[in-house]
């Protein structure tokens, strides 16, 4: 089937930041991701992540790697974990767009976090490893978290192993993707037209076919959620409009794409393979998987 740049008049959300960042946040507020991700931080990552750090010499910082992290508030809950252990932290923040930079800067000084220096990086990864590579006396890295971003990058397997190569040795890394059976790998499987050059289906398996390839060993961890996407089943609801956009990864896709076309996608997502009915709710299957590795 083409990609979406092939069918005239729709256009991936990702050449709008502007609109991704609102459309998203509409996305984030019916979910329950960001609770549940909120208890799985202060419950399992310790376990899982946390405890398995290696230990750093006496007046010295635990080094952190973030890419991709948006504003932050998953970064900040992770930090809260790691500072229970490690008095001084050194947090690289990757992340390449500017509104959630400035709105990662904000959330800190709203709510500061003592004894962690923070080193802002607003580029593409690809470029953020490139410059590190070109870096004289480089360290490494004892954490690196990539939560919900290989979906974005020009070349996974490349992005995958590049992150690797920065981790110290005895440090993990965390990267968070769809599951292979949630309703968004289910969605975009089922209509592959809406990658494009931006935008890759990436899950589960891919993630682990590339770590098994090149022998690194790797746990995986679900993290169960839904969302509520009701709201998009009931015309002219703008917050419908935006998450059915998110979820399509097309800019207005209601107006813009064919209308057998829609009629397809509603009815699928909708429909019990991305989706369950539960007390008057559609709830869309958004579950993912934390997959850590380590050096």
């Amino acid at each position: 089937m083409s990609t979406l740049e092939g069918i005239g008049g729709m256009r991936s959300i990702y050449h709008d930041a502007d609109y991704y960042a609102k459309i998203f946040q509409a996305y984030l507020d019916l979910s329950s991701r960001l609770s549940l991700l909120k208890s799985w931080v202060e419950t399992v990552f310790p376990i899982e992540v946390v405890n398995n750090l290696p230990t750093v010499a006496p007046g010295t910082s635990l080094r952190i790697l973030g890419v991709g992290p948006g504003p932050g508030e998953f970064d900040r809950d992770m930090l809260a974990q790691h500072q229970i252990r490690y008095p001084k932290i050194s947090n690289v923040v990757n992340e390449p767009m500017p509104a959630y930079v400035e709105e990662y800067k904000q959330a800190l000084l709203d709510r500061p976090v003592p004894d962690v220096t923070f080193d802002y990086r607003e580029q593409t990864f690809e470029g953020y490893h490139g410059d590190w590579k070109r870096e004289a006396g480089r360290q490494r890295f004892h954490f690196i978290s990539a939560i919900s971003v290989l979906y974005y990058v020009d070349d996974v397997e490349r992005a995958v192993m590049n992150m690797h190569e920065m981790l110290e040795e005895g440090g993990r890394m965390m990267i968070i993707v769809s599951t292979d059976e949630n309703g968004l790998g289910r969605l975009w499987t089922n209509f592959k037209f809406f990658e494009d050059t931006i935008h890759k289906l990436v899950s589960t398996d891919t993630v682990r076919d590339i770590l098994t390839r090149n022998r690194v060993k790797y746990d995986v961890v679900r993290m169960p959620s839904n969302v509520d996407i009701s709201c998009c089943f009931e015309k002219g609801n703008e917050q419908g409009k935006f998450v059915t956009d998110f979820l399509s990864h097309v800019i207005d896709l209601e107006n813009s794409a064919p209308k057998k076309l829609v009629e397809d996608f509603f009815s699928y997502l909708g429909g019990p393979e991305c989706s369950v009915r539960e007390d008057g709710k559609i709830l869309f299957d958004n579950s993912a998987d934390a997959i850590i590795s380590r050096k």
